[in-house]
């Protein structure tokens, strides 16, 4: 779905909440129906889980809220000086409280709110009970129809986001690869740099999800996305190693005898990477392994004969360094296989 069809989705949606807060405050013949309105416009939200933490944001605020303005009216004296105290205060302690907790914001509008429009109220907490009541119907409304009507998962675009990012990694696992066995050219750094903040948003959205989204749909949260998550993590975190590893020296280089190999290994894991997170099945496993014991086996072959003796110290670190780190990201993406 594109950006255009996704707003006006959400345009669609928010519209029939408010029509339907609108039908239940006038059945209900509510005297202030029109709060119930405005709150389904504050917390209707493009995604289910932006909505339903906007729903408990607005509940938990018009509640604060209520029982502060009723206190107010209850208290103060009814004039203006003694009103402008009271909201200068509340709305004030409200306000500095959103830095702990968002929903202090909704808070403070509830004041103002009760206060406004219940001073001369003849009973207040029937008055504040009955402003609760509609704001609640505003509420229930939004989050009906955003889980109900085209509902649009923050769970779908953590999917989707995984999938380009494990592409993504694939890719760029074979551009390094080759650049590597190319007598070891240097890279931009640019190359896994944006991909990095991409993944890096991932584990808000998966905490965001994981709160708000994971109890509605519970069945698409049997994916393990934490595990799929961390590995895509950690796989960027060795492509960042392994520029690092290319960049360390400019010189002419050498040519790398297991280049082939090398090669292989980069291809059947950036596949295997791609599967994992896709829950497609796991043949490539299997192949993968044996890969990794085979490259394993004819280093240490290559060790035996001396053959890397031919490196200075700068230039033996740099083809550790990245070796390592592809095979670190080789043993990442089998590991999570295995818990999956």
């Amino acid at each position: 779905m594109g950006i255009l069809s996704t707003h006006v989705t959400h345009g669609f949606k928010t519209g029939i909440a408010a029509v339907l807060a609108y039908a239940i405050t006038t059945a209900l013949a509510l005297e202030f129906g029109y709060w119930a309105v405005i709150s389904t416009v504050i917390v209707m939200q493009v995604y289910v889980a932006d909505s339903v933490e906007m729903c408990l944001y607005r509940f938990s605020g018009t509640i604060i809220g209520a029982m502060l303005g009723v206190s107010v009216i209850l208290i103060i004296p009814k004039t203006p000086l003694f009103i402008g105290i009271a909201l200068f205060v509340t709305i004030g302690i409200c306000s500095f409280l959103t830095r702990y907790r968002t929903r202090y914001r909704m808070a403070a509008i509830t004041v103002v709110i009760v206060v406004m429009t219940g001073l001369h109220a003849q009973d207040v907490l029937i008055f504040g009970l009955f402003r609760v009541l509609e704001i609640c119907i505003g509420i229930l409304c939004a989050f009906a129809v955003s889980v109900l009507v085209f509902p649009k998962r923050r769970v779908d675009v953590l999917r989707e986001k995984l999938e380009t990012q494990a592409t993504a990694c694939a890719d760029k696992c074979c551009i390094l690869v080759d650049a590597f066995i190319s007598r070891q050219q240097n890279v931009a750094e640019s190359l896994v740099t944006e991909l990095a903040g991409d993944v890096w948003d991932n584990h808000a959205l998966l905490e965001k999800t994981r709160l708000h989204e994971s109890l509605i749909y519970h069945k698409k949260f049997n994916e393990n996305f934490a595990l799929k998550v961390s590995v895509i993590s950690r796989s960027v975190e060795h492509l960042r190693n392994m520029v690092r590893a290319l960049n360390a020296i400019e010189d002419n280089g050498y040519d790398i005898i297991m280049a082939q190999e090398l090669k292989m290994i980069a291809e059947k894991s950036g596949k295997a990477l791609v599967m994992f997170v896709k829950n497609e099945p796991l043949a490539v496993k299997n192949d993968l392994e044996r890969t990794v014991s085979e490259l394993d086996a004819k280093f240490l072959d290559i060790r035996k004969e001396g053959l890397i003796r031919r490196f200075d110290t700068k230039k033996l670190i740099q083809v550790f360094s990245f070796y390592s780190s592809l095979l670190y990201f080789t043993d990442d993406i089998l590991a999570g296989m295995n818990e999956l």
